[in-house]
């Protein structure tokens, strides 16, 4: 049984995401979308990052994970979504330049507001 939160981050795909939330719908843990959603709103080809941000007990161990990727009409949805260790343990971790290319990414997704011109 996990004691901590592993501080990896995961490379997730959408086919990743409907399956990892159909199983924590079979298992009555959190998930912020739905598959059903997840299938019709995701880009095909969309990778995203999940990140275990919590460790959760009820009803199972769990990681309660933040996701973030790329919707069909290209903009960034992020949700929670609690996985099982041993699911999250197989996912492919994001590192090295992957991570940086995603990080560059995700920040040039943030809405800027202008500063006052004084």
């Amino acid at each position: 049984m996990p004691e901590k939160v592993p501080q990896t981050i995961k490379r997730v795909s959408k086919q990743d995401l409907v399956g990892l939330s159909s199983k924590s719908e079979r298992l009555s843990l959190g998930r912020g979308r739905e598959p059903g959603w997840l299938d019709e709103h995701l880009a095909d080809d969309a990778t995203g990052s999940l990140r275990a941000i919590l460790l959760e007990h009820p009803p199972k161990v769990c990681y309660r994970s933040l996701v973030l990727i790329k919707r069909a009409d290209r903009e960034v949805e992020h949700f929670l979504l609690d996985v099982l260790p041993e699911d999250f343990d197989r996912l492919e971790d994001l590192d090295g330049e992957a991570l940086l290319s995603f990080t560059r990414w995700a920040l040039m997704q943030i809405p800027l507001s202008p500063l006052p011109a004084e």
